[in-house]
């Protein structure tokens, strides 16, 4: 989600310095991509693992892991449709 987050803003020139916070990226993209709104639940859920799980100490369980990979597909979706992606 980070990537395709970053590449919408890059694409547009929008800078948004050295992060990982998917709510920060997506917060940006939004005036971009007003579609994207849906994707809040989502990012709200999966911004652990793109910043706390990124390092040690702080682990998902298996479960949540498991739906971290759920909510991946289905932002990928979403965001894929942005860029006219087929799906």
């Amino acid at each position: 989600m980070e990537k395709y987050l970053k590449a919408r803003l890059e694409e547009a020139g929008i800078a948004f310095g050295r992060t990982h916070d998917l709510l920060v990226l997506h917060q940006l993209a939004l005036p971009l991509e007003p579609a994207w709104a849906v994707l809040q639940p989502l990012l709200v859920f999966l911004n652990p693992f793109a910043v706390a799980y990124r390092y040690p100490g702080i682990t998902a369980t298996k479960a949540d892991a498991k739906d971290a990979l759920r909510y991946c597909r289905e932002g990928r979706r979403t965001i894929r449709r942005g860029f006219g992606w087929l799906v």
